[in-house]
């Protein structure tokens, strides 16, 4: 479940008391994905008026966000790149190449941070939501008005803010001929709300909208709950061989090394951390016995129960290092199905990195069904990490007998999760 921003409800009762005036809300940058949809040629949309090219997503940005009644909305700028002008570029009001500063004595950085229409927030300022800090809190799925939705982007757009090579850009956003281009999509954080793969130009899609300028800095997020993260380190599906496997093997190592790099990152707790893996021998689902909700380390919320982790969308991507580092498109070993269940591929459990076998994973900076499941590599392929869920000790007595020293208790007991 999405959660709901503590920041725009301090908003809603201010404004409604008469304390603060819409106008101080305004002045929060905002992004958006269209609620509407069409091909590349986006001068067909109706939202467009008599406007070609990239000029008509700008111009259809600006209808809907003045539609919504959102302020500034004649500014909004689609983000898309043509042959001649980088996204980056023209949402500073530029033309040209990010390379060549667009055309400035320097590289302009006056862009963001931006919230969501629905009071989250969506990313650091522009040089920070860019490769290669990627500071991506919630991914972008809420449309003008605030409503959630799902879907591909277009924006011929890789994660620098920059054309995609070879660039396909659907003649410059006139043509529907069947070539691919570059997409986002809204289950995407990290680089993927720019840049998750390639479809079609005659297929209908949305477009993101951003608001120009440099807003107030953002709150930072602070949800609380047990931890998630994704290891800074990587290695073979031989989890022996990495370095934190502390003479463990298979899930053992896994484990082992979610401790290891938990006590490395200065986590809280670092014994109760395990590794999101399945084997032969148990699903990923039953080596959780502590319900409640997950939290990345910089405090925005992945999941707001353990079933809400099993629904197959995430609040956010987990590609948050134990470090605060924010990953890309990597491969996270997993073996594990959306609803926490084995699927075939384990590298013998773990414990092989040949070549000629392979293991299921998932994708660091997905918050779909893919975050645990899409990625077939071979066993020996070394990029890849692995999720670490911390499994707080749950107290046996709700009166908080225990809450004292508790060092000569010979166990903290944990009850099974019973999901309704």
């Amino acid at each position: 479940m999405r959660p709901t921003s503590r920041r725009s409800q301090v908003w809603m009762i201010l404004i409604l008391s008469g304390l603060l005036t819409p106008a101080l809300e305004a002045q929060e940058r905002v992004a958006f994905v269209t609620s509407v949809t069409g091909t590349a040629d986006l001068g067909s949309w109706p939202e467009s008026g008599s406007a070609v090219g990239a000029a008509a997503g700008d111009a259809i940005c600006r209808t809907l966000a003045a539609d919504a009644g959102l302020a500034n909305a004649g500014t909004f700028i689609a983000w898309l790149s043509t042959t001649t002008d980088d996204a980056y570029c023209r949402l500073h009001g530029f033309s040209g190449k990010k390379s060549a500063n667009c055309g400035q004595a320097e590289l302009p950085v006056a862009g963001g941070p931006w919230m969501h229409t629905d009071g989250l927030p969506f990313g650091e300022s522009i040089d920070r939501l860019l490769y290669p800090e990627l500071v991506v809190y919630y991914p972008l799925a809420a449309d003008e008005d605030g409503n959630p939705v799902e879907g591909y982007m277009m924006t011929a757009t890789v994660g620098d803010g920059t054309v995609s090579p070879n660039p396909i850009t659907c003649t410059d956003w006139t043509s529907t001929a069947p070539n691919d281009m570059v997409v986002g999509k809204t289950a995407r954080g990290s680089v993927g709300w720019t840049n998750t793969g390639s479809t079609r130009c005659d297929i209908a899609h949305r477009l993101i909208c951003l608001e120009p300028g440099a807003g107030p800095a953002l709150t930072p997020p602070n949800e609380t709950g047990a931890v998630a993260f994704l290891t800074s380190v990587q290695g073979t599906a031989d989890l022996g061989t990495w370095n934190d496997a502390g003479g463990q093997t298979g899930i053992a190592a896994a484990d082992a090394i979610c401790q290891a790099r938990a006590s490395a990152g200065s986590l809280a707790n670092p014994s109760q951390f395990k590794a999101w893996i399945s084997d032969s021998a148990v699903d990923a689902k039953d080596r959780f016995l502590v319900d409640g909700p997950r939290v990345r380390p910089d405090g925005v919320k992945v999941a707001d129960s353990f079933a809400d982790l099993l629904d197959g969308s995430l609040d956010a991507s987990i590609n948050v290092t134990e470090l605060g580092t924010y990953i890309g498109n990597y491969a996270v070993w997993t073996a594990t199905s959306t609803n926490g269940f084995l699927t075939d591929g384990t590298c013998s459990d773990w414990t092989s990195a040949s070549g000629g076998d392979t293991a299921r994973a998932g994708a660091a900076y997905a918050a779909d069904t893919a975050w645990t499941l899409i990625h077939t590599p071979p066993c020996n392929f070394a990029a890849t990490h692995l999720y670490c869920i911390e499994d707080p000790s749950e107290p046996i007595f709700s009166d908080g007998f225990e809450s004292g020293d508790t060092t000569a208790w010979s166990s903290v007991v944990q009850r099974p999760l019973v999901f309704r």
